[in-house]
């Protein structure tokens, strides 16, 4: 079953997942920030950081040619069992910046803990389904 476990705990989540992609789309870094917990894995195609300091120089990184984002993600499973969860989501990116606009469509495999009553991404784990480089199909 893709959604499962108390309704309160799922929407709280859907909240987690639309406030990371508001900030992704405000290019807010504190705001992208806030829904990784302290010791979070994020895991890509291209790299692996563990802790939130190496989530936010990544962050930094790739956010540093960027002139305007779009993000959008929509939430296919939530699996709440208590203060733990495992959900996926497909995410859509555009990054546009110099030379051209990156193109990218994924679908995230995450683990979540609720801490300190706040549900946190512990482990997000993105697989490529389409990618599109700067200056390709435009």
């Amino acid at each position: 079953m893709p959604f499962t476990g108390p309704l309160e705990d799922r929407i709280a989540i859907r909240e987690l997942y639309d406030s990371y992609a508001d900030g992704a789309n405000r290019m807010d870094r504190a705001a992208w920030l806030a829904p990784w917990s302290d010791d979070a894995v994020w895991k890509t195609h291209y790299f692996e950081q563990k802790g939130i300091a190496a989530v936010g120089e990544k962050y930094d990184e790739l956010m540093a040619p960027v002139t305007t984002t779009s993000f959008l993600t929509q939430i296919c499973s939530i699996e709440v069992d208590g203060d733990n969860a495992k959900a996926r989501a497909i995410a859509q990116e555009r990054l546009r910046m110099e030379g051209g606009t990156y193109r990218l469509t994924g679908r995230y495999e995450d683990t979540l803990k609720r801490i300190d009553g706040a549900w946190r991404f512990t482990f997000r784990e993105y697989h490529v389904m389409y990618e599109e480089l700067p200056g390709v199909g435009e």
